[in-house]
């Protein structure tokens, strides 16, 4: 984005600030920023208005709903308005305040350089949605790429019918929890030659011959997450999407296997599964399932969410070791939050992954608090590691006793050691960081930096 010939801040080049102020999430920080100077103002202004979102609070007092809705600024200072990319809408604001309804769409129409649209409708009933096809209305009209909707009670065949008008998306997101499951069925045709990014959170009930039959017009997809699709399909919809990089599905049982044998065409370079079963025994199928996602050496991160009534998983050895056949050279995140991995597990993990990055997983407790250290000894890349351990400290171990001179002793050890790049280490519930010590000079010229600037 080019910005205006204004005066530089002394030493601070105008196209830098755009670059340094994007870092930050605060609204607040950036609203402070476009005050500073004029400088400021031009690079933090856009970045401001970037994603519109209304913000819906309850007045405790009055025991009443307050909309807070951007489309007041818009409207007072329409200029603002190009430097719209994506709008979040919700379908509340209509039910509480109907009187800016009118307001919302005319500010709408002055984003021509629109992206992005999220709608939201936490209703029970769902039956209004008057206010949603108006937008859809506007948005027809727009240069949108981007289309996410998450409505508790789904969708209305009319809305459906008229979302298929759309075309040239590049993302489209659809969360419902009540109504019909909306696959794109009759709308991934027109969507195959652009969509790279599809999320359908609610695939239940969906026979797996229609998911797979409407994901086979969508060659270009790169990001697939699915809620509820049938884990027998998954290994057929990997084997007509080349381009597939990132899969976030689930796996519901031993019927996953079934009876596809092809291999994927998909490289995966993240892979996020979840699962739960009330028997341990549940698990067994899980592991050569994920092997067979994951053929050629691709998986960069890799995520597993699996619970059991029975206890934590435990990941087996057999399965990290294959997993390092395939993956040794190129997997850098491992999260397992959920899953048991024993100290030697770990230990074979730095060992066999020597590119890991991050670790995160639950462990059992360890009266030697050096035995942790050895775990990761052989990590050189690890920059973070986050152990559970709570949930298996004997009954007469206080957790005050667990946090002691010990374990302190033993995380500076593996922050310290000589090749070691572990920045942040999680043990339970206490956090371990590596803090910057600034030197006096260092901080005598960040001071006069700061001064140049007029902060």
């Amino acid at each position: 984005m080019a910005l205006p010939k204004v005066a530089a801040v002394d030493g601070l080049p105008l196209d830098v600030l755009p670059l340094i102020l994007e870092h930050l999430s605060d609204r607040r920080d950036l609203h402070t920023c476009a005050q500073l100077s004029k400088a400021f103002h031009h690079a933090a202004t856009p970045l401001l208005y970037r994603t519109l979102d209304v913000r819906l609070t309850t007045n405790k007092r009055f025991q009443k709903s307050v909309v807070v809705h951007p489309s007041t600024t818009i409207l007072k200072k329409p200029e603002y308005a190009k430097y719209v990319r994506h709008v979040r809408e919700n379908g509340a604001v209509g039910f509480h305040r109907p009187d800016l309804m009118q307001g919302c769409r005319q500010a709408l129409r002055l984003c021509t350089n629109l992206e992005g649209f999220t709608w939201s409708d936490d209703s029970a009933d769902g039956t209004d949605e008057r206010d949603f096809l108006r937008y859809l209305d506007i948005l027809q009209v727009l240069p949108l790429r981007e289309l996410v909707i998450r409505a508790f009670y789904g969708l209305s065949d009319v809305v459906w019918a008229r979302l298929q008008d759309f075309t040239g998306f590049t993302k489209v997101s659809i969360w419902c929890m009540e109504g019909k499951p909306r696959i794109l069925q009759g709308w991934s045709e027109k969507l195959g030659a652009s969509l790279t990014h599809l999320e359908l959170g609610r695939c239940s009930g969906v026979p797996a011959s229609i998911l797979i039959s409407v994901l086979s017009h969508l060659p270009r997809l790169r990001v697939l997450r699915l809620k509820g699709a049938p884990s027998a399909a998954i290994l057929e919809i990997l084997t007509f999407l080349p381009h597939l990089e990132t899969l976030d599905t689930e796996y519901f049982g031993a019927a996953a296997l079934a009876r596809y044998d092809d291999v994927p065409a998909a490289n995966l370079r993240e892979l996020t599964v979840r699962t739960s079963s009330v028997h341990m025994e549940g698990f067994q199928q899980l592991w050569p399932w994920i092997r067979r996602l994951t053929p050629r050496e691709s998986l960069e991160s890799f995520t597993l969410n699996a619970f059991s009534t029975q206890g934590e998983a435990l990941v087996p050895r057999p399965f990290i070791l294959d997993m390092a056949q395939t993956h040794r050279n190129t997997l850098k995140h491992f999260t397992a939050d959920s899953t048991q991995l024993t100290l030697k597990d770990i230990e074979c993990m730095c060992t066999v992954f020597p590119k890991l990055e991050t670790l995160s997983c639950s462990t059992v407790w360890s009266p030697e608090a050096a035995s942790y250290a050895d775990a990761v000894r052989k990590a050189n890349n690890l920059r973070e590691l986050r152990m559970n351990i709570n949930n298996w400290l004997p009954s007469h171990v206080r957790k005050d006793d667990f946090q002691n001179t010990a374990i302190e002793s033993a995380v500076r050890n593996m922050m310290l050691r000589e090749g070691s790049v572990l920045r942040l280490i999680a043990m339970s519930s206490v956090v371990y960081r590596v803090c910057l010590i600034i030197s006096r000079s260092l901080a005598m010229t960040l001071k006069r930096f700061q001064g140049s600037m007029g902060l």
